[in-house]
């Protein structure tokens, strides 16, 4: 059974909405530090109470002139005193929100770094040359910053990299790695290993463009708030008959929208991507016949299939179509995949297609979304939450970011590899088991990091917000392990 041409997978709908996200200027939507402030204590402050850091401005606020300038963490504190640093970060930098890379700069991609040393020299692979893949590289920050650790504290690593390659979808993003990294006449040499790809990952996930060579090369991937903004599927079941449905997209009252002004038709099919994200849409479930979600339920039918009772649940289908890619291209790789494991509710109490759907009389033009598990959240470029990704106006510019179950991520995975006999091969032939880990983020900064993490603790209490704070994230681990 073919969809009907007018009807448009969620994932596709999604990807064009977050493709005009990340057309806007790089600077509104990834933020950086650099524009900025430095954390200092002024001199014959002793203590830290309340009313004296706030009766010293800058005890929290310092302009930064210069492009690399970094938080000064160990002149904090204590957890108050980031706080406050905190709020004003967020509140003087220009983008949508920061990555863990730009907010605690060098000191998180340094661990990254030390992640991907340990991984080609604690293996049977030690003297290979090896490749270092990031999916969605931001700003370029994360990359420079791995590059400039491995070059200065991992020489020999660093002499046996091949290639850094980022894959992003944003052309803007692109553009801007390519200042960062490319043009970086501090570190010449990085130029001659960083290869720049501005490639859409769904299209990766479905097959439809050209990824890596198929390759034995061991290879690092890593991504950091990225699984977030992978665009997902819905899927339920029938209550009647138990089968698997998948949730499309149709137009939403064709007739009386043309009656409007709209189009009754515009020629365009979700087969061709051209999707018109100014109509308005609601949300159906029909018998499920997408091949990628196909090929993911096979894999593991039992980790994401929900039962009739639990209703739908969202899929991210293009994360996990880009994991099975990246293992089918290189079996002999490393993965450490960041992100957040749990998101607040939204604040509708200002969303305007909130106050649209409670104050409207026309019920019938309002686009139906079933609740599921791991509903995403929609945030516009003012800061106002949305009722669901179908936002008024419909075309509004919004960050839709879904929570990560790490835990059935690193399970499929580890099926996915089962199944299709995905072992280290060549000389990975002595690390025969993989593991799949979903690590707390802080557990994962300690293991490869505890003198970074001891670089941003507060000089009085101890407290860093490396460790300390942003407890809902987690950190998916695939790695090889040597047989004693």
């Amino acid at each position: 059974m073919n969809m009907s041409p007018e009807n448009i997978l969620l994932r596709r709908y999604l990807c064009r909405r977050l493709a005009s996200y990340y057309s806007q200027p790089a600077h509104k939507v990834v933020g950086s530090i650099d524009s900025g402030f430095i954390s200092r204590i002024p001199a014959g402050i002793k203590s830290c109470d309340a009313a004296t850091i706030s009766s010293h401005e800058n005890a929290v606020k310092l302009p930064m002139l210069d492009r690399g300038k970094v938080i000064d963490f160990r002149s904090l504190w204590g957890e108050w005193h980031w706080r406050q640093t905190y709020k004003r970060v967020y509140k003087e930098q220009q983008g949508m929100w920061l990555t863990p890379c730009e907010l605690f700069k060098p000191y998180y991609s340094n661990i990254l770094a030390n992640f991907v040393s340990v991984s080609v020299t604690k293996t049977s692979y030690s003297e290979e040359m090896f490749e270092i893949v990031e999916f969605g590289g931001g700003r370029g920050t994360n990359a420079k910053a791995i590059l400039d650790h491995l070059s200065k504290c991992h020489p020999s690593v660093y002499k046996r990299l091949r290639r850094y390659t980022i894959f992003d979808t944003s052309p803007t993003l692109h553009e801007l790695q390519k200042e960062v990294i490319l043009m970086d006449k501090d570190q010449p040499s990085h130029a001659e290993k960083v290869e720049l790809v501005n490639l859409d990952l769904m299209h990766v996930a479905e097959g439809n463009a050209n990824f890596l060579c198929k390759s034995e090369t061991p290879t690092v991937a890593i991504a950091l708030e990225l699984l977030d903004n992978l665009p997902h599927d819905k899927i339920g079941r029938c209550i009647d008959t138990n089968e698997i449905l998948q949730a499309e997209l149709v137009p939403l009252k064709v007739s009386q929208l043309s009656d409007a002004g709209g189009n009754e038709n515009t020629g365009t099919t979700e087969q061709t991507f051209e999707i018109d994200i100014t109509r308005q849409y609601t949300e159906i479930f029909a018998p499920l016949n997408d091949p990628l979600l196909k090929e993911i339920l096979s894999v593991a039918p039992k980790i994401y299939t929900p039962t009739t009772s639990q209703g739908p649940r969202w899929i991210p289908t293009v994360a996990l179509g880009v994991l099975m890619k990246l293992f089918e291209c290189r079996p002999n790789s490393t993965v450490a995949f960041a992100d957040f494991d749990w998101l607040p509710q939204p604040d509708l109490g200002m969303s305007s297609d909130n106050q649209h759907y409670l104050n409207s009389s026309e019920t019938s033009l309002h686009p139906i979304v079933e609740p599921a598990i791991g509903d995403p959240l929609v945030t516009d470029m003012n800061g106002v939450d949305h009722f669901s990704y179908l936002t008024e106006p419909s075309d509004a510019l919004c960050d839709i970011l879904f929570p990560t179950d790490f835990g059935r991520l690193a399970a499929f995975v580890k099926q996915y590899r089962t199944t299709n006999n995905i072992e280290a091969s060549g000389s990975l032939r002595k690390a025969s088991v993989t593991s799949s880990l979903a690590l707390k983020q802080s557990d994962f900064l300690l293991k490869y990091g505890s003198n970074e993490v001891d670089n941003t603790k507060s000089w009085l209490t101890g407290f860093s917000p490396l460790v300390d704070d942003f407890g809902n994230c987690s950190v998916l681990t695939v790695a090889p392990r040597l047989q004693e």
